[in-house]
């Protein structure tokens, strides 16, 4: 088959697919990817052909916006952009089938218009019984977001296409979640168009190496690749594990802070702007993590307990449901000072319960059907 995958670019959004993309190429499919030039080397080195387009997302140290219409606004301008882009790229020759990131809404629109099977990719919460009421969304829509509706809507008729506005964003017709089912919230009432498959982890050789020293317990710092402008945060966690020589800090500040800006630091105390953090993880002993969906899976994947600090979006899900599972604590930022930073790695680190119910997860996780069971269902739309 000729697979074509599509995604907003943001590691979050692409990191998901990448283990996907090798199962379907070790099997003989060709798989071609639309991405930014900049996420080109993650989805070659995974097997597929990348396909380049221009965006409307942020890069680099690009500010991400951090309010709801603001946020919707961020996937409209993306979609109207990037679907006659995506379109002139197939022009030549049409997929076999479409797989999809959740904020790829041109997919499933170019999909029905091409006649194609498509499948979206959920790498996080998917619609559940009584969703709008749990997130407060049954309220009246607010005028900026209405607005950006019709314009949608207009657009995806004008392209022959009878695909619902809530199809496209909410609830597609067929979906693979990477995440375990036990995760998802009331995971017992989603509908059968969903299969859970659990995170799809691979080694993401594009993202390079990181030598762990001997005789050390790892403490990985990371607040991800977005939200990532937090100097005071970054200097209490020095502050509060100054003292810790026994074990090796990890502190990956990102692209919005030089290493510079937090002066002497003591030697156990490695500060960087980017880590390989899927190598990291595999010998870490815990992890300060802004709590997002591939992050938190990726710790479980590997049983490392965490501290989550959420800054966004779903962060502020999976912060709560961390510390509810037993399987680290939740942190606020505002909250986070050094004197409670050292109290929540003593306590994740030695509670004999949180290592129980992370074995526990780690076992779910890893035998959920990862990367095959997706392959299997792609292969069997066509």
């Amino acid at each position: 088959m000729h697979v074509a995958f599509m995604a907003v670019p943001a590691h979050g959004h692409i990191n998901p697919s990448l283990a996907l993309v090798a199962e379907l190429v070790r099997r003989g499919h060709r798989v071609t990817f639309t991405v930014r030039a900049d996420f080109a080397d993650a989805v070659s080195t995974a097997g597929a052909e990348p396909l380049l387009h221009e965006s409307t997302f942020p890069s680099g140290e690009q500010d991400w916006p951090d309010d709801e219409v603001g946020a919707q606004r961020l996937f409209h301008d993306e979609f109207l952009a990037v679907y006659p882009q995506v379109e002139a790229l197939y022009a030549g020759e049409r997929p076999d089938v479409v797989v999809y990131d959740i904020g790829a809404w041109h997919a499933p629109v170019l999909a029905a218009k091409w006649g194609v099977p498509a499948v979206q990719l959920s790498p996080t919460y998917v619609a559940f019984e009584g969703w709008r009421e749990y997130f407060g969304l049954n309220s009246e829509v607010r005028p900026e977001i209405a607005a950006m509706d019709t314009e949608f809507a207009d657009f995806v008729a004008a392209q022959g296409v009878s695909l619902t506005v809530d199809e496209i964003k909410h609830s597609p017709r067929r979906c693979i979640v990477t995440i375990p089912r036990s995760w998802q919230i009331r995971g017992d009432t989603v509908g059968p168009n969903y299969t859970f498959v659990g995170p799809s982890i691979d080694e993401r050789e594009h993202q390079g190496k990181w030598t762990p020293p001997a005789g050390k317990k790892i403490l990985l710092i990371s607040l991800g690749s977005a939200y990532t402008n937090r100097l005071d945060f970054y200097r209490a966690c020095v502050t509060a594990f100054a003292d810790l020589n026994d074990w090796h800090v990890l502190l990956s500040v990102g692209g919005f802070i030089d290493p510079a800006a937090l002066g002497t630091v003591p030697a156990h105390i490695e500060v960087v702007q980017w880590v390989p953090q899927v190598n990291v993880l595999a010998t870490a002993t815990a992890f300060i993590t802004h709590a997002g969906m591939g992050s938190t899976m990726e710790a479980l994947h590997f049983a490392v307990p965490m501290i989550a600090i959420p800054q966004a979006v779903d962060q502020f899900l999976n912060a709560p449901r961390i510390a509810e599972l037993g399987l680290g604590t939740h942190l606020p930022l505002e909250d986070a000072t050094p004197t409670r930073l050292l109290a929540d790695l003593h306590h994740i680190t030695t509670d004999p319960t949180i290592a129980t119910n992370l074995a526990n997860f780690r076992t779910t996780t890893q035998s959920s059907g990862g990367p095959t069971k997706a392959a299997d269902i792609i292969e069997s739309l066509t």
